[in-house]
């Protein structure tokens, strides 16, 4: 069943899974209008909708084409839905009036309310806020609702999935839900009721799953989301006024996660692409300005490009390479004919400029050198380790590492020489594990496995252990090394979805 739920949300990309969530949810919510459940025709809720999905996408267009940046066709979307679930359905044409003007509020929020090209406030959240102030529409949260709880928990817990963001969420709800009961207690009131009222009655869920996580506004590394969603947990469960509405608290909490993460757009130039194996393609960009990134971490891409598929214009890819590097370097494996993003990415002019939307990610190397370490890598998983390699190398860092390289054919082994150079100059030691290995080969062949690690490491229960590759596989070991006794805080994974 798990493998089936991570195979499902894998294959799309992170905007377009929430678009389609969403769109679940206006189909119930009309659905149950339909059997007057909710208090709402479907008229008002779907003229209601018209209008915000026609004044953002319109004014998107306006703002992009002014700004002379990229236009996202998922963007406008998602924000026009999220804006649909906060404020209350109109029925008359000052309402439609006042609904237009939150649409433009939350796009403009986007270019205007920005510093260096980087928006600061999640657009739905902010917008409300600010037609809350004018005295327009303020945030009513009709999205929480017990009929349509059922769809929001399911949408909300695959968006989590998808994004891998349990911790930050979990955060959030625990430190809200704790507060409420806390609240409730010293008002004499029952707390069990107070975390029911919070759950069935509240937009608890909504807002933690699916605005909090929104990703060019929450931090990228596991340290800062555990304070941002401590911040907006807290200011939503302590009832301390206006500032503990969701909105106002998610809005808060922007401030705090920009103050916390890059303060910018990131720009980068095409410098040029190559294939470092069948099917591998290697890509180089100048940047710009000094990118400040940790080896191990990500960067996601827009490349904008005439009807892209399923998958949109975004993509997150692991870097490559150190952050002094004169290149920024990312791995990627070559396009087939339905990936649209990576047949623009590919088909790049030099020179061209594009954007990034964000670096982040904690899968980064420890500074502590009390253990010894441990890679294990399958197949394009190889990039995040090259850049802690390549910073390795730069440092002359000499702490104890192995490295298992997972690939099905030899010729798929991909930044040989940097391995090589590091097993000269470093403590540092490949292992090359050959699926299909060919005649003659004498390394380590068929499937990677612990027992196949102990026969290099010694201290494997003890080590720190780094695994980057295909979904299956990093959970798979994760599972596989707990059982032989590593403890899980040793175990620190890299997620991707096809790069």
């Amino acid at each position: 069943m798990r493998r089936t739920v991570e195979s499902f949300v894998d294959s799309i990309t992170m905007y377009r899974f929430v678009l389609y969530g969403l769109y679940l949810i206006v189909a119930t919510a009309i659905g149950l209008s339909v059997f007057n459940q909710l208090g709402f025709t479907p008229a008002d809720l779907s003229l209601t909708l018209i209008i915000l999905l026609t004044v953002s996408y319109l004014a998107n267009r306006l703002f992009a084409f002014t700004f002379s940046v990229p236009y996202n066709p998922e963007s406008w979307q998602i924000t026009a839905l999220i804006v649909f679930f906060l404020i209350f359905p109109q029925t008359d044409i000052k309402g439609y009036f006042y609904v237009a003007i939150v649409a433009a509020l939350s796009v403009a929020s986007k270019y205007i309310l920005a510093i260096r090209g980087r928006h600061i406030f999640n657009p739905a959240a902010i917008a409300v806020v600010i037609s809350g102030l004018l005295g327009i529409l303020g945030a009513t949260w009709w999205v929480a609702t017990l009929f349509l709880l059922p769809v929001v928990i399911i949408v909300g817990l695959l968006i989590t999935w998808k994004l891998r963001h349990f911790w930050m969420v979990g955060i959030y709800m625990f430190v809200s839900l704790s507060l409420a009961v806390i609240s409730a207690k010293l008002g004499g009131h029952d707390g069990g009721e107070a975390v029911k009222t919070a759950v069935v009655s509240g937009p608890l869920i909504f807002a933690g799953t699916i605005m909090l996580t929104e990703p060019l506004t929450s931090p990228t590394t596991r340290r800062s989301q555990a304070m941002y969603a401590i911040l907006v947990g807290a200011l939503s469960g302590l009832h301390l006024g206006w500032v503990s509405k969701p909105d106002v608290a998610i809005s808060i909490g922007n401030v705090f996660a920009f103050m916390l993460g890059s303060r910018r757009v990131i720009k980068l130039k095409f410098a040029g692409e190559r294939e470092i194996a069948p099917t591998i393609h290697e890509v180089l960009f100048q940047s710009d300005h000094a990118l400040k990134f940790k080896p191990g971490q990500y960067i996601e891409l827009t490349v904008p490009h005439r009807k892209p598929d399923d998958r949109g214009s975004r993509r997150v890819f692991s870097i490559a390479s150190r952050p002094s590097a004169e290149y920024l370097r990312l791995g990627l494996i070559s396009p087939d004919s339905q990936s649209t993003f990576k047949q623009a990415l590919l088909g790049l002019a030099p020179g061209a400029e594009i954007q990034a939307t964000q670096i982040g990610g904690s899968f980064v190397l420890s500074k502590s050198q009390r253990k010894p370490v441990v890679f294990i890598a399958g197949g394009i998983g190889i990039t995040p380790f090259r850049a802690m390699i390549d910073e390795l190398l730069e440092r002359r860092d000499k702490r104890q590492i192995t490295l298992f390289y997972a690939v099905k054919r030899q010729e798929l082994a991909v930044y040989t020489d940097i391995l090589q150079q590091a097993t000269e100059s470093l403590n540092f030691r490949a292992v090359l594990v050959v699926a299909e290995p060919p005649v003659g080969w004498t390394g380590e062949s068929g499937r990677l496995s612990v027992q196949t690690m102990t026969n290099y490491v010694d201290n494997l229960q003890s080590s720190k252990i780094y695994i980057s590759g295909p979904n299956a596989m990093v959970d798979n070991f994760r599972r596989d090394l707990q059982m032989y006794g590593v403890r899980p805080y040793d175990i620190v994974t890299d997620y991707f979805t096809g790069y």
